[in-house]
């Protein structure tokens, strides 16, 4: 399994939404093999990797992805992905490193 620490994790009836560090990778990786913003619809199998394009800290931290918006807090979150909005509370799934572990080792 690789090594990974969850920067930030929200979850809903529309699916899971998780900030992944990659641990393994030597200093000086190119950033977006060591950060994920992974999307997991409900009742989808896997993740997807949400596009980073910019992100703001005030008044609110912010995320644009090629997919969409994303505004949070500390205790939850709101998605815009593809003309739908998730409302999702802060957390995540006790099972999300083996899942995402495995999901990222088949991405290369």
């Amino acid at each position: 399994m690789l090594p990974l620490a969850c920067l930030y994790g929200f979850h809903g009836a529309g699916g899971t939404l998780l900030e992944v560090k990659r641990l393994d990778l030597p200093a000086g990786s190119e950033p977006d093999a060591v950060y994920h913003w992974l999307w997991q619809p409900a009742g989808a199998g896997g993740w997807q990797k949400l596009s980073f394009a910019a992100m703001a800290s005030e008044p609110q931290p912010y995320r644009r992805f090629a997919e969409g918006e994303l505004w949070f807090d500390a205790d939850s979150a709101r998605l815009q992905l593809g003309g739908q909005l998730h409302t999702l509370a802060a957390g995540r799934p006790d099972d999300w490193q083996a899942s995402v572990s495995a999901w990222l080792q088949r991405q290369h």
